[in-house]
């Protein structure tokens, strides 16, 4: 911190006191500047490019304070309101159009601009996989954006740091605290934690969904700006509320109204709202919990609730009447699979030669395929109903849903199958690996450049050796728990995407893209971190970190990274196993080709990432044979973004 300048007495330099100036303009008061009081207007806000804010008429009342630029609209004068278009939340009413000023004024040049780029240019791009998604970004937010200040400061920074974001190339913008950009960014969230503080006594339903979209939006800045830990630590609070919601929800009967038919049930003024919210939070849902770290998963949420109604027709079979009712089923679905896994795996009941899972588990295993196939059957007959109405954007949400039934599809079969075939289960699925990365061709529209890209791996690199203080065991202390100290290890770095893949010439570097949904870079990592055919997991890695992708909390620069390290790991560990074979030989080197070079004991099973900085994290991989033996990983790495 910087200290004051001495004056050659050596005391300090004291701050001469003057009274603070009461009279000056609403704008320079709230900018807390000295304001020369000129008439009509003062030249401070003139010169700055600023609409100056008049002068408050006090009328001998000394408790009335002035307007507040940057709070409700409704609470401005005419002049200083920005907002278009309002819709308020009332009891009675659902939607009640308030009359609004002609003019669009913002607090500051900056923040305008801002909320153009959200508007215009981060809206788009959030929803760009699923039209269903404007229900929450288009609507939801941008109307409560025009009378809760909170959502409106979160709105505008999020904006900030988005453009930042698509004007670089990483997955995450700089940490870097002096750009301007980030800085206004960061002012606004402080705007918004204030602007919840105000109202955080209120227990309007307003100001309850307006706290919600807050928290949501904070989730998407701790994304944007790689800090993982932050991302999910919002979005837990945002369950909480979410849960908050749900119960004041089921206190006064209604009729939803939403994308499905009407149906009788509890629900409060803003059903709406409610349908969207259910969406955004299953999508965070399934994207967190694949990152929740084994410690945290017990205080997680445990089994996923199918919240979305289900549309049946008068036989009793499943239907899905848009492709919003389809995606909004099979994510429910994934969230559910997701949480039978999980606890299977926790039980040691897959994955594992001699597995025995409980009846209860079978009763679970039997439910979710059910459902599985039932989806399946609608879908295809809703693509045949309708598929002269699709534009191109409902063709890839199409090609979504059906890369995501592809992974589902293997995950209940390997289930089935792994306690008689162990880990050498995942080689039965090649068709479908190959499936999900031609998909995801279509999907990133690069289908003309597929001939090159499993060559695009370049040479195995070395990463650079630094030293990190990391937690170390030593085993039982003397009061019988688990003695754990600090030690400065030497940990060799994962290299950065550009290390990774070749640039092809003549091609542009494709620019980020940010998505609230997940897409392509889950079923990419589940392909190059289990597929063992050298070809197909090499394009997949590609794929991965030649087109960077920030899906909600999912990176594809760090899962291209993490499975890099997991097929070098085996490979070399396959090279080693071949070279002591007595039938190798030794003059000719030993290449992977197919699945089965790779022994089972060489295999990965389990990756452990264990964050140790606000953007770094340990990346600990655990051999099969390690995990049989009960040996914690010995191979690790750490990894920086």
């Amino acid at each position: 911190m910087e200290v004051g300048r001495r004056v050659s007495s050596g005391k300090p330099r004291q701050k001469v006191w003057k009274p603070k100036v009461k009279t000056g303009c609403v704008t320079c008061r709230v900018r807390r500047i000295k304001c020369d009081e000129g008439k009509p207007t003062c030249a401070r806000c003139s010169s700055s490019g600023r609409t100056c804010g008049g002068y408050h008429q006090n009328n001998g009342n000394k408790t009335q304070q002035p307007p507040e630029l940057g709070t409700s609209w409704e609470r401005h004068s005419w002049q200083h309101s920005w907002t278009p278009l309002a819709m308020l939340l009332t009891k009675n009413v659902r939607h009640c159009p308030t009359p609004y000023p002609p003019l669009l004024v913002f607090d500051s040049k900056v923040e305008g601009q801002s909320f153009d780029f959200f508007r215009s240019y981060s809206v788009p791009e959030l929803t760009g996989l699923f039209r269903v998604d404007e229900e929450f970004w288009h609507l939801s937010v941008l109307q409560m954006s025009m009378t809760q200040p909170a959502v409106r400061y979160a709105v505008t920074g999020l904006g900030a740091l988005h453009q930042k974001f698509s004007n670089g190339h990483d997955t995450a913008i700089p940490d870097d605290s002096t750009d301007s950009q980030i800085q206004f960014a960061l002012r606004q969230c402080n705007r918004a934690i204030h602007a919840l503080s105000d109202t955080a006594a209120s227990r309007e339903p307003v100001h309850e969904v307006a706290t919600l979209m807050t928290c949501i939006l904070f989730t998407c800045y701790a994304t944007l700006q790689g800090h993982q830990t932050q991302s999910i630590m919002h979005f837990r609070n945002g369950m909480k509320l979410f849960r908050n919601l749900e119960r004041s929800r089921r206190r006064e009967p209604t009729t939803v109204t939403g994308p499905l038919p009407s149906t009788t049930t509890t629900s409060t003024q803003y059903d709406e709202l409610y349908n969207a919210f259910v969406l955004a939070m299953t999508t965070l849902e399934i994207q967190a919990r694949s990152l929740m770290y084994d410690e945290d998963l017990p205080a997680f949420i445990t089994q996923s609730q199918t919240l979305w109604p289900v549309c049946r027709s008068e036989n009793g079979k499943l239907r899905f009447k848009s492709l919003t009712d389809a995606r909004c089923y099979f994510d429910s679905l994934l969230s559910d699979l997701q949480c039978f896994l999980l606890e299977c795996d926790s039980r040691n009941e897959w994955t594992q030669v001699g597995a025995r899972p409980r009846q209860s588990t079978m009763d679970q295993f039997d439910v979710l395929v059910r459902r599985q196939d039932m989806g399946k059957k609608a879908f295809e007959v809703l693509k045949d109903e309708q598929q002269t109405n699709y534009d191109d954007r409902d063709r890839k949400t199409i090609l979504v849903i059906k890369m995501h039934n592809c992974v589902m599809d293997m995950y209940l079969s390997i289930f089935r199958l792994s306690s008689t075939y162990g880990d050498l289960v995942w080689d039965f699925f090649e068709r479908t690996y190959r499936e999900v990365v031609d998909l995801s061709y279509e999907l990133l529209d690069c289908e003309d450049d597929k001939e090159d890209f499993s060559t695009m791996l370049l040479p195995l690199v070395k990463g650079k050796k630094i030293t990190n203080t990391l937690l170390k065991s030593n085993g039982a202390n003397t009061d019988g728990g688990e003695e754990v100290k600090m030690e400065e290890v030497v940990v060799e770095e994962v290299p950065d995407a550009t290390s990774i893949v070749r640039e092809p010439v003549n091609r542009p570097r494709p620019r980020p893209v940010f998505t609230f949904s997940q897409g392509v870079t889950g079923p990419l990592y589940t392909v190059a971190s289990k597929c063992r055919d050298p070809k197909i997991r090499r394009e997949a890695i590609v794929l991965l970190l030649r087109y960077p992708r920030r899906e909600g909390l999912w990176d594809t620069f760090n899962g291209g990274r993490v499975s890099w390290e997991i097929m070098n790991l085996e490979e070399e560990l396959a090279k080693q196993f071949h070279s002591s074979s007595e039938t190798t030989n030794s003059q000719v080197q030993f290449e992977v080709k197919v699945a089965a070079d790779v022994p089972v004991s060489c295999r990965v099973r389990e990756v452990e990432v264990l964050m140790v900085g606000p953007r770094t994290a340990t990346v600990r991989l655990k051999t099969v044979a390690e995990s049989d033996r009960g040996e914690k990983g010995k191979h690790m790495k750490i990894m920086s973004w």
